[in-house]
């Protein structure tokens, strides 16, 4: 379905345009206002002309199809009209009411008759429950609020999104970047935020995307339009609302309680190059960084200002926005000492204020820090606004410098108001000539350079060998239906992938039981083993740390009593396993997202990572350094290092395990829904690791109710 007529329409048709005060009348105004040449058609009964323009009873009555039909009327009434789209010939649409799928039980039936007659004709729809689109840069528009003065909104920044409100919002400030395309697109009933990217890849007046995300409806589409992006050289910057919600469905493993729905998104957009953002202000940073001429090429940044207190807050918060401020190195020092004289601390961030003569210093210093090879961005902190009581004489004297240090590097160069919404219009403007980029917010400000950075500096890089799929819990499932597979038979299909496992054996009878112990050796762990127990530990069937046979007898009749009670008591059996001691203790599972599907997650052992919010994921298949780099985001993971003389633990053992873990879900994928390894012991240096408990929730067939 092509989205031409949509976004840049030859011909409009306004079914409700009007003169009394309206949505009818705005987007008929808005479109005189804009100067759109192509022919604008008014559909009103009630008039015979709305705005100086010819108005006929129908979209029946037009003599020529239009591109797109605009429909300014309630739900109720759109239906009638919608229904002649494909008699008239229309290639798009937009629906502006509520009432429809988001609505109630008649809503979903307008709505899916809409979308029906949408997809049998090609017809692009955007909404309903929408606010329409502008397209500022070719001065045409279907949108539902008066446009006051369009000759500031061009520029290069497109939006989409769910949110009308949040497209009205940023439109408010152009004083740094203008739109190419700003898309509502409330339900998205037809055409998703997904279309509407790949749409914005090829737009040449569109340089980076901003969406406003609540859901997203077609994840594969989603994530190759997030590709495509990436391949165009264009950054989508995404702000997703709803974080809070989980996924509607019962979580069985550990894992899956970890991931949740906001992860996995957060992740996928990583994976995918997309930059991520929790605020509009942080969203608002990000697009005025792309504005610059320069990309930051890395994080490391320069940073000068005229005063040592503000050093200090930039030291405190730099760290937390991402940035690195590299100290001078000594060659660089001895220049700055030069002609400023003694420089405090490691002199970055630079008291360019030094000796006093600051208009001397600042340019020199400029210099110095744009040909060092330890910088990747110039930042200059001095905050200025418009109509400020102080200080306004030498705010352009200090943009005029910052101007002509930009105009000559192939470095970035930012002028950093060091709170949100600071700006003084003459110079933003000033710096743009050069294509010297004004921001916003101390945190806020830094976090963008650091994310272009990241942007930038993103590589792909290949998957990992595959493992072929041995079908191995298909064949556990032969049987029948298995909600979740037992410790020790997920083990044995694990131990079939190169996961390493613990020694074990499943008995049923106090002398196998005795036999098992025996053959393993002291001291060893007594568990039940059943499909129909997957947490052991919080039934109280486990017993730890059995040392000898009489110590055994004990524990089995502990176990045996605690059973007894329990429904399918005869089915459970037990598991003799090897204790293993010492090591630290990590996690490791599987979990599937509804929509994209599987994820890795490592964390430390027990509880560390859900009360510590401490834990890595990422998608599946796994590329090459994944692993290794999960690890060192887990911040638990230090003790893998050897923490206050304990021995370091065999990382790359763990390495090995958490790539087996994924290429077996990967191969498995059709029969995995989640998987629980927790805890994994990690032994010293050469010593390995073992997976010490494990957990297979094999996936339900929706259809039959089976697992496939």
């Amino acid at each position: 379905m092509r989205l031409d007529s949509l976004i840049d329409p030859r011909s409009i048709a306004v079914v409700g345009a009007s003169e009394r005060p309206s949505i009818g009348r705005s987007v008929v105004e808005n479109l005189q206002l804009m100067a759109f040449d192509g022919p604008i058609s008014c559909i009103n009964p009630r008039y015979e002309s709305v705005l100086g323009l010819t108005c006929v009873p129908a979209l029946t009555d037009l003599d020529e199809p239009p591109d797109v039909v605009v429909f300014c009327v309630g739900s109720r009434r759109v239906i009638d009209g919608y229904r002649q789209l494909p008699e008239i010939g229309a290639r798009a649409a937009v629906i502006f009411d509520g009432g429809f799928a988001e609505a109630d039980d008649d809503g979903r039936r307008l709505q899916a008759e809409i979308v029906g007659i949408s997809r049998e004709a090609s017809i692009a729809l955007c909404g309903p429950n929408c606010m329409g689109l502008l397209n500022p840069s070719r001065g045409s528009g279907t949108y539902a609020q008066l446009t006051h003065d369009p000759g500031q909104l061009p520029g290069n920044v497109a939006v989409v999104s769910q949110s009308g409100s949040m497209c009205i919002g940023l439109m408010t400030d152009t004083r740094r970047f203008g739109f190419s395309v700003v898309i509502s697109s409330g339900n998205e009933a037809v055409v998703t935020t997904a279309d509407y990217m790949n749409y914005l890849v090829d737009d040449p007046a569109t340089r980076v995307i901003a969406t406003f995300t609540e859901s997203v409806s077609d994840p594969e589409n989603y994530v190759a339009a997030l590709d495509r992006a990436a391949e165009a050289g264009k950054p989508v910057v995404v702000l997703k609302v709803g974080r809070t919600a989980r996924a509607q469905r019962a979580i069985t493993s550990h894992t899956g309680g970890l991931s949740g729905e906001s992860r996995v998104f957060s992740e996928v957009l990583r994976s995918h190059r997309a930059i991520e953002v929790s605020e509009l202000d942080e969203l608002t940073e990000v697009l005025a960084v792309c504005q610059g001429t320069h990309w930051p090429s890395g994080n490391r940044v320069s940073l000068a200002t005229a005063s040592g207190g503000m050093a200090e807050l930039v030291l405190d918060t730099a760290p937390r926005a991402g940035v690195e401020l590299p100290p001078l190195s000594d060659g660089d020092r001895a220049l700055v000492e030069d002609f400023m004289g003694p420089v405090s601390g490691d002199g970055n961030p630079l008291d360019a204020w030094g000796n006093g003569e600051f208009m001397e210093n600042l340019p020199r210093a400029l210099e110095v820090a744009s040909a060092s090879d330890d910088v990747d961005a110039v930042v200059f902190a001095n905050d200025a606004f418009d109509g400020q009581p102080m200080g306004g004489d030498g705010i352009l004297g200090y943009s005029g410098l910052l101007a002509q240090a930009a105009a000559s590097s192939v470095k970035p160069h930012y002028q950093l108001n060091t709170r949100p919404g600071l700006m003084h219009r003459k110079q933003v403007a000033a710096l743009a000539e050069v294509g010297c980029v004004t921001i916003g917010g101390l945190r806020q400000g830094l976090a963008a350079i650091s994310r272009m950075a990241t942007f930038v500096q993103w590589a792909p890089r290949p998957e990992l060998e595959k493992i072929s799929s041995q079908e191995r819990v298909a064949g556990l499932l032969a049987g029948g239906v298995r909600t979740t597979i037992n410790e020790h038979d997920s083990k044995q299909v694990l131990a079939g992938y190169g996961i390493p496992v613990t020694e074990e054996r499943v008995v049923f009878d106090p002398a196998e039981a005795a036999t098992a112990a025996d053959a393993i050796g002291f001291p060893i762990a007594l568990k039940a083993v059943s499909d129909e127990i997957p947490h052991k530990s919080d039934a109280g069937l486990v017993v730890l740390g059995i040392s000898d046979q009489a110590d055994l007898s004990r524990a089995w009749t502990e176990l045996r009593g605690r059973i007894d009670g329990l429904a399918g008591a005869s089915d459970i059996g037990f598991l003799v396993q090897e204790m293993v001691e010492g090591g630290v203790e990590v996690l490791a599972g599987v979990s599937c997202d509804a929509s994209f599907g599987l994820t890795l997650a490592f964390g430390m052992g027990g509880i560390a990572a859900e009360v510590f919010d401490d834990v890595a994921l990422r998608s599946l298949p796994l590329r090459e350094g994944d692993a290794a780099a999960m690890i060192d985001e887990v911040r638990g993971s230090a003790l893998l290092a050897g923490y206050r003389g304990a021995l370091a633990g065999d990382r790359e053992s763990l390495i090995d395990c958490l790539e087996a873990l994924a290429g077996f879900a990967w191969a498995e994928r059709d029969h995995i829904a989640e998987i629980d390894l927790n805890p994994v012991a990690v032994m010293g240096v050469g010593k390995g690791c073992v997976a010490v408990d494990a957990l297979i929730v094999p996936k339900l067939s929706d259809e039959k109710g089976t697992h496939g």
